[in-house]
């Protein structure tokens, strides 16, 4: 995570890039119901069994184009929000503002992931990190039909 944004899950009404606010760090418990799973069909689910999708999602990057945030941890889970709230829960909310193996936006239509990016401020993600994210994924069994990967931010 970059480094102007350590601390910012603490009381910081001085900083202006927390709004005033807390940046909300979930726990493993609260974490889980963010994550995401390739089912057997190629397609995302939620932590409900239920197909994720994106198109109530905003996001701070693309507001109106109906897309979550998220991040994947070192051991390829893969979480995301439909919900990024500035100052309170961005991408570094999912894993307390640890390390992850990437970070951005997902586009997704009933389960079909159709866009994936790197934007992310507070991890300033590589293409490497997207190639690792887009792998990883395939390697579970994702479908990837009419995508769009975004190389650059």
């Amino acid at each position: 995570m970059e480094r102007e944004y350590r601390g910012e899950h603490l009381p910081a009404p001085n900083k202006s890039w927390t709004h005033g606010s807390q940046v909300q760090y979930l726990d493993d418990a609260a974490r889980q119901r963010y994550r995401l799973t390739v089912g057997s069909d190629g397609r995302l689910y939620d932590s409900s069994g239920r197909l994720f999708d994106t198109r109530r999602g905003t996001s701070a990057w693309t507001p109106d184009r109906g897309r979550a945030i998220y991040v994947m941890d070192e051991h390829g889970n893969l979480y995301a929000s439909n919900t990024q709230v500035i100052g309170q829960f961005h991408h570094s909310s999912f894993l307390a503002g640890g390390p992850v193996a990437g970070a951005g936006e997902l586009e997704v239509v009933n389960g079909n992931l159709m866009a994936i990016s790197r934007q992310s401020g507070h991890y300033k993600p590589t293409p490497q990190h997207l190639r690792q994210v887009t792998d990883h994924l395939r390697g579970q069994g994702l479908l990837f039909g009419p995508h769009h990967i975004e190389w650059g931010i």
